[in-house]
């Protein structure tokens, strides 16, 4: 699976937490509308599409991250554990 698939599948996954059509890779999560109950889904939902590389003490999310941040940062910790 390439790291845009992934990223796409990222989207797909929080516009269904979000319960809209899509959202923007590059808009910040804060902007989505997503929540501090909706980043619980979120690490879910990365530790399924991201697998071993997820530790949620290690991410930076706030409301300010986009989801392609949340990507790299996804891609860089699976490519150090690795």
């Amino acid at each position: 699976m390439s790291e845009q698939t992934k990223l796409e599948l990222l989207a797909v996954e929080v516009a269904r937490i979000l319960n809209v059509e899509t959202v923007d890779v590059d808009t910040p999560m804060g902007e989505l509308g997503v929540d501090s109950l909706n980043v619980v889904e979120l690490v879910l939902v990365c530790e399924q599409l991201y697998t071993g590389s997820v530790d949620p003490e290690r991410l930076s999310i706030d409301q300010y991250t986009s989801l392609r941040e949340l990507d790299a940062q996804l891609t860089e910790a699976a490519v150090t554990a690795g």
